[in-house]
C-alpha cells in the first residue's frame, strides 16, 4: 500500500458522502487506531447524536462515520432532502416546545439560540464534565482493572456531551460568521478590502493550556506537557489596531445607507460575540484525555502481564470488544497486533481525499459555502489552496510538522504546515509566520488562534503536508487561501 498506488480506492463501505473536515474530523488528521475508533470515538458520536435527537428531534442516518483505508470520514448524510424530510415532524414538534433550541440550525435564526446554548454549557455540561474528570483522576490508578472500562465509558459519554456543546456553539459561530461574510462580500469587499477576516480577530490573546494538551483526538498520542506561550505583545496590539481600522472603514463605507449600516452592526456583533469562548471550549474538551489514556495503558499492562498481548501499547491496536473479551478471560483467536500496526503505518503514507463517496448537493454547498464567501480566489501559480482562515500574507520557508516530536524543529519566521492543530500546538503560533493545515474550517483551532496572533492561516487544504516540503520558500495569503512559490 503506497500513496502513489493507482489501485487505492476511497469508495466508502456505505452509501452516501463522508468528509474528513467536519465536526470530529477537524480533530483527526491521521489514520485512527482500532481501540480509539471502536471505543472513545464511537462513544462520543453516539452521545452527540443522542443529544441531537433529544434536543432537536434530528435523527442522523447510520453509520455516523466510516473508516476508509484506515482514515476517518464523518457522515454528511443527515444533510440530504430525504433525511431532513424524515426528521421534519419530530423537529417541528421540538420547535413548538423549544423554539430557541431549533433556532441554532439555520444561519438566519441562529443568533436567537446563542444565549441559551452558552448557558446550558456553562451551567450544566461544563461543571459536570469537570467534576467527573476530577473524581476520575484518583480512581484511575487505584481501582481494579476490571472497573476501568466503566470509567472509560462514563468519561467518554461526557466527552461526547461536551463535544455537542462545542458543535452547538462553534456551529453557531460558524453560521454567524457566514452571515457576516455574505454581507461583506456583497456590500464591502469592493470598497473596503478583500477579506472580512480582520473584523474577527484581536479579542482573546490565547494562552497555552496549563495542563497536558493533545496533539490529536486519538488517545494513542500521548498528551504533551503544559508549555508556555512566548506571546508577541506588539503583534497583539497590531491585530487589535487592524481590526479597529477594518471596523471603522466598514462603517464609513456604509454611512450613506443607515439600513445597511444597522445590518452590518448587528451582524458584526453577532459574529464577534462567541470569539472569546471558542478556544476556552476547545481546550477543555480533552480534559479527560490523560485519565482516559492512563486507563487504557493500565488495561494494556494487565493484558501484557497475563500474556494476552506482547506489550502494553499493543492494546491500542485491539478493538473494544476484543479488550472486554480478554478482560473476561475469553481469548479471541486471530488477533495480529503487528499486522494492524503495519497497516496503520501504511495508511499514514496515503493521501486521503477530503471527501469519500458522493455528497448530496446540499451537503456539498454547505462545505463549500464558507470557502467561497471567505474570499477564496483561484491562482494559476498556487501550489496548494484551501479555505482562507486568517487574513494577511507571509513569506518564508516551509516547516512540515506532523507530531509533537517535531515541535522543537519549528524556527521563527517559518510557515507551519501541519495535518491539523489542537491546543498542544498553540505555543507554535508565537513562532510561525503563517499556518497551513490539511483539515479544518474557519471554526477550527488553527483559524481561531492564527487570527489572535495576527498571522495568516489557510485550512482544509486536504494535502498540504504532502505537497509542501520543509525548506521550500513560499508565500501564503490567508485572505485568498493560496500558497504560491516565493
Amino acid at each position: 500500500m503506497t500513496a502513489s498506488s493507482s489501485t487505492i480506492s476511497w469508495a466508502p463501505p456505505a452509501p452516501g458522502g463522508y468528509t474528513r473536515s467536519y465536526r470530529l474530523g477537524e480533530w483527526i488528521a491521521d489514520p485512527v487506531t482500532p481501540l480509539f475508533e471502536s471505543w472513545l470515538l464511537s462513544g462520543m458520536e453516539d452521545r452527540l447524536h443522542a443529544v441531537l435527537r433529544r434536543e432537536l428531534g434530528q435523527v442522523a442516518p447510520q453509520p455516523y462515520h466510516v473508516i476508509v483505508n484506515g482514515w476517518y470520514f464523518y457522515s454528511m448524510n443527515w444533510a440530504s432532502p430525504r433525511s431532513m424530510l424524515g426528521n421534519l415532524p419530530r423537529m417541528l414538534a421540538k420547535a413548538a416546545r423549544s423554539p430557541r433550541n431549533l433556532a441554532g440550525i439555520l444561519p438566519a435564526t441562529v443568533r436567537h439560540s446563542v444565549d441559551l446554548t452558552e448557558r446550558q454549557w456553562r451551567d450544566d455540561v461544563q461543571p459536570r464534565y469537570r467534576r467527573a474528570v476530577a473524581a476520575a483522576e484518583p480512581r484511575v490508578n487505584a481501582c481494579a482493572v476490571d472497573e476501568l472500562p466503566a470509567l472509560i465509558d462514563e468519561l467518554g459519554t461526557l466527552a461526547g456531551e461536551y463535544f455537542t456543546s462545542i458543535a452547538a456553539l462553534s456551529g453557531a459561530a460558524y453560521k454567524l460568521e457566514l452571515n457576516l461574510a455574505a454581507f461583506y462580500a456583497a456590500h464591502l469587499r469592493a470598497r473596503v478590502g478583500w477579506s472580512h477576516l480582520p473584523l474577527l480577530s484581536g479579542f482573546a490573546p490565547p494562552d497555552a493550556p496549563d495542563r497536558p494538551a493533545v496533539v490529536s483526538l486519538d488517545w494513542w498520542f500521548e498528551p504533551v506537557p503544559a508549555q508556555s506561550v512566548k506571546r508577541r505583545v506588539s503583534a497583539d496590539a497590531r491585530v487589535v489596531e487592524r481590526r479597529t481600522a477594518a471596523e471603522t472603514a466598514s462603517v464609513e463605507a456604509l454611512a450613506g445607507s443607515p439600513k445597511r449600516l444597522g445590518q452590518f452592526r448587528r451582524l458584526l456583533f453577532d459574529a464577534q460575540r462567541l470569539i472569546s469562548i471558542r478556544e476556552e471550549q476547545t481546550q477543555e474538551l480533552t480534559l479527560a484525555w490523560p485519565v482516559l489514556r492512563r486507563a487504557v495503558v493500565r488495561i494494556g499492562e494487565s493484558l501484557a502481564a497475563r500474556g494476552d498481548i506482547a506489550a502494553a501499547a499493543d492494546v491500542f491496536f485491539l478493538t473494544r470488544s476484543e479488550v472486554l473479551d480478554l478482560l473476561d478471560g475469553r481469548r479471541a483467536p486471530g488477533i495480529d497486533v503487528a499486522e494492524r500496526e503495519a497497516m496503520r503505518d501504511a495508511a499514514a503514507r496515503l493521501d486521503p481525499p477530503l471527501v469519500a463517496g458522493t455528497l448530496s448537493p446540499l451537503a456539498a454547498r454547505m462545505l463549500a459555502g464558507m470557502t467561497k464567501l471567505a474570499g477564496a480566489r483561484p491562482s494559476a501559480h498556487a501550489l496548494v489552496t484551501g479555505t482562507p482562515a486568517s487574513a494577511g500574507r507571509a513569506t518564508g520557508p516551509v516547516r512540515v510538522v506532523r507530531d509533537a516530536e517535531a515541535f522543537a524543529d519549528l524556527q521563527p519566521g517559518e510557515i507551519l504546515v501541519a495535518p491539523l492543530t489542537a491546543p498542544a500546538w498553540t505555543p507554535l503560533f508565537g513562532i510561525a509566520a503563517g499556518v497551513v493545515t490539511d483539515v479544518g474550517s474557519v471554526a477550527a483551532h488553527a483559524a481561531v488562534i492564527a487570527r489572535e496572533y495576527g498571522i495568516p492561516a489557510i485550512v482544509g487544504t486536504g494535502d498540504a503536508t504532502r505537497r509542501l516540503h520543509t525548506g521550500m520558500r513560499v508565500t501564503i495569503d490567508g485572505g485568498t487561501g493560496t500558497v504560491e512559490p516565493a
